[in-house]
């Protein structure tokens, strides 16, 4: 099926919004308000239609890759693909999300190895009262579990969680 020139921009390398919704799973709605916020700047306007080289393309693939991995905000992406000529606050931000990712991955190791403990030391039976268990979910505060009720072996009471 021919397309007419009025219906698409003269540089081949130009890709509609459509498609690049499609092919970033970006919904297109989500595409225009990167654009109010200059997240990402359409390359051209054709038609009503905006348009996308590669450059802004891969700016929105990586405004979809932090936004989605919950790394950074929308005005620190906005601050981080403008880059550190743009503002002192560049290093900043990306030493605060260093920071933070390596204090979320100590968490996630931690629960990984309660997971383990789990497996490893309660295969046939919840872990409520195991003291290493305790020690995790609490902490260093021993008044935090003192008047927690534990469950006993084979009590099959509602448990109080």
């Amino acid at each position: 099926m021919s397309r007419s020139s009025a219906d698409t921009p003269t540089d081949e390398t130009l890709v509609p919004i459509q498609e690049v919704s499609r092919r970033l799973g970006i919904p297109s709605s989500t595409i225009r308000y990167y654009d109010e916020r200059n997240l990402v700047t359409p390359t051209s306007r054709h038609a009503g239609r905006r348009w996308y080289n590669a450059h802004a393309i891969r700016h929105l693939a990586i405004v979809r890759y932090w936004q989605g991995a919950g790394l950074l905000s929308l005005d620190d992406i906005a601050e981080v693909l403008a880059g550190p000529g743009h503002n002192r606050r560049w290093h900043a931000i990306l030493r605060t999300r260093i920071t933070a990712l390596e204090a979320k991955i100590v968490e996630l190791r931690d629960a990984a190895d309660l997971l383990e403990h789990i497996l490893d030391h309660h295969p046939d039976e919840a872990p409520d009262g195991c003291p290493h268990y305790e020690h995790l979910i609490f902490g260093e505060d021993p008044d935090a579990v003192a008047d927690v009720p534990t469950r006993r072996s084979g009590d099959r009471s509602e448990n109080p969680f």
